[in-house]
């Protein structure tokens, strides 16, 4: 969401209008990459003693918007103190950014009016709703780059094909090669193909496809380590792939000692647990459609 020189219904603070005068909205919110994640600091200033004087009621409150249109990733951060920090998973964010800062009101306003109203609204007062806008900043926008992010790494392995089996099951495996063979029935490989042109569902077919496929190679791993037959594989890419990711995160391939977790728990962390972005995911759109 871009916040473009606009008129409201009501006066506000902004630095494209004169509704609010001898004022300034100063916010400054700056984003960092950390582990698995995107760490955002806001910091908020005016000179407005009527706004400073509602957020300190907590009539008003700041807020940060944050949207990515690669993704469809859309939320709204708040807090009632000039200074706050959140953090995005960095799954949910890819490519360009925007982030939008404003002043709102936290709850109805019957007769809101400023000190520094504009001539023309001096004698004035306006309703304001719970959510209105009563200063907007201006806006940023940043790139999220996600070289570090596993599912770009594990999906390498694979190899999505369709079966030529008409009586296929849904999903199958092969792991014979030097990639994983993921094979699914044709209505299944067909459903994949369109949806993965669109990158917001990509965690939806890591958690469906990825990560059962990655919890059939670990266990696989897993009875190689027990009957000491890991050197069996070396010549195969994908267990390369997987050893060297297993180490990342403390497991030798080659140890069954190591394997203290579930197959199910080491696949998830090993493509940055895709289920709680799905899920997540979801539920957003379920709340945007009603």
């Amino acid at each position: 969401m871009q916040i473009k020189p606009r008129s409201y219904p009501y006066p506000v603070l902004s630095h494209f209008g004169d509704d609010v005068i001898d004022s300034v909205f100063q916010p400054v919110v700056t984003v960092a990459g950390v582990k698995n994640a995107y760490s955002f600091s806001a910091i908020f200033k005016t000179n407005n003693s009527d706004l400073l004087q509602l957020v300190g009621k907590k009539a008003a409150k700041y807020a940060v918007h944050v949207e990515c249109v690669q993704t469809r990733y859309r939320n709204i951060f708040t807090s009632e103190e000039e200074r706050f920090a959140f953090e995005i998973p960095s799954g949910m964010l890819d490519g360009r950014v925007e982030v939008c800062s404003f002043i709102l009101a936290a709850k109805p306003l019957d007769k809101y009016r400023n000190a520094n109203f504009h001539h023309d609204y001096a004698k004035l007062t306006f309703r304001i709703g719970k959510g209105d806008t009563l200063a907007v900043g201006h806006d940023r926008e940043f790139t999220a780059e996600k070289k570090d992010d596993p599912l770009r790494k594990i999906p390498s392995i694979f190899s999505i094909v369709p079966s030529e089996d008409p009586n296929a099951p849904g999903m199958d495996i092969d792991t014979s090669g030097a990639k994983v063979v993921v094979k699914l029935s044709k209505t299944n490989f067909d459903a994949y193909a369109a949806l993965k042109a669109d990158q917001s569902l990509h965690p939806l077919l890591s958690a469906s496809i990825f990560v059962p496929a990655l919890v059939s190679v670990i266990d696989e791993v897993r009875r190689a380590a027990a009957e000491s037959a890991t050197d069996s594989y070396a010549d195969r890419r994908w267990f390369t792939v997987v050893s060297r990711k297993l180490k990342e995160h403390g497991i030798d391939a080659s140890n069954p000692d190591d394997f203290a977790d579930s197959s199910l728990r080491i696949a998830h962390d090993l493509v940055g647990q895709p289920l709680n972005e799905c899920l997540q995911n979801q539920q957003k759109t379920l709340e945007e459609n009603e």
